[in-house]
């Protein structure tokens, strides 16, 4: 056989080969590249175990206001802070007043006797349950952004979150103390506070909690600013707090357990005063895609008072009844 025709023969043949290696190298290499290896799945994280969910959702209240905001609950009464509008309205729906405001909303806190202590982002307003305006408290300064407010005895606690600062006022609006929380046994840090959500309560003993969520912790403060007890923990798994700067909202019920919400993926979860968790109210499923962080808050029985902001709605949760 002619030299030239062999070699031409092995150069086809060579070159064949080398296609079919090269295109399945590519072939395989799209295979490969459809999926994100790198890429979390949330969907394990959605799922949660039915045994677990001890609340349903009884109730449902639509917002005729835009841009609700916040929400608290006292003595059969809730009020809702929306951007510039404060009202007031019992649990059945009926409005008992609304009110224009300068604003902007940014917390509230309705008190056992029914007055409103609003957040208009760097000073406290003071409303009557008839929306009457009693007192207007100093700014306090231009980059302040009040994100919490919580009422002990004679105090009024306020949560500065441009700050990260606590703030003790009594309750004509002078100003006694604040902290910053790193009056604590390891000295390193104080509040972490990396986005406006941080949230304050007063438990049935008078004491302090507040939300360290750039810390996923819920942290418990003596009146002079040191820390007496904490819990949490930055997990994937249902028992922690996901992601950055949560819990997001929480509120003490009357039995001293804890009510989270957590930002990003949205659960609501109830927390034993020892910090373990023992239900959940609410699934991300429970909620629009991408949705706001609801507020939240809990009247005498414990039921739980959700402010769907996605869906401008008040939400009512009770729990399961057991067998």
């Amino acid at each position: 056989m002619n030299k030239n025709l062999i070699y031409l023969i092995l150069i086809v043949c060579g070159l064949a080969i080398a296609y079919i290696m090269v295109g399945g190298l590519f072939k395989n290499e799209l295979k490969k590249t459809t999926k994100n290896p790198y890429e979390y799945d949330l969907g394990d994280i959605n799922k949660i175990d039915p045994e677990m969910i001890k609340y349903k959702e009884t109730k449902r209240i639509g917002l005729s206001f835009a841009e609700p905001k916040v929400v608290d609950y006292s003595s059969g009464y809730l009020a809702i802070g929306f951007e510039n509008q404060l009202q007031m309205i019992d649990t059945s729906g009926r409005e008992i007043f609304n009110k224009a405001v300068s604003g902007p909303i940014t917390s509230l806190k309705l008190s056992k006797d029914n007055l409103i202590y609003l957040g208009c982002k760097n000073h406290i307003e003071k409303y009557n349950t008839n929306g009457d305006l009693i007192e207007t408290w100093q700014e306090i300064d231009p980059s302040t952004y009040i994100t919490s407010i919580a009422l002990k005895d004679d105090y009024v606690f306020v949560a500065n979150a441009s700050g990260a600062v606590v703030l003790q006022y009594s309750l004509t609006g002078e100003i006694l103390h604040s902290f910053d929380g790193k009056n604590r046994t390891d000295s390193k840090h104080g509040f972490i506070i990396p986005s406006p959500y941080f949230d304050l309560d007063v438990d049935s003993g008078g004491e302090l909690w507040a939300a360290n969520t750039g810390v996923q912790a819920i942290e418990n403060y003596n009146l002079d600013g040191s820390l007496r007890a904490f819990w949490g923990a930055s997990s994937y798994d249902l028992k922690g707090f996901i992601g950055c700067c949560n819990p997001a909202h929480f509120s003490i019920l009357e039995n001293d357990s804890f009510v989270t919400c957590e930002k990003g993926l949205v659960r609501i979860k109830i927390y034993l005063p020892s910090g373990e968790l023992e239900s959940v109210v609410a699934t991300p499923d429970d909620f629009s895609a991408n949705s706001i962080p609801p507020d939240l808050t809990s009247d005498e029985m414990n039921n739980i008072y959700i402010l769907d902001i996605s869906r401008k709605m008040i939400r009512k949760f009770e729990r399961k009844e057991t067998s």
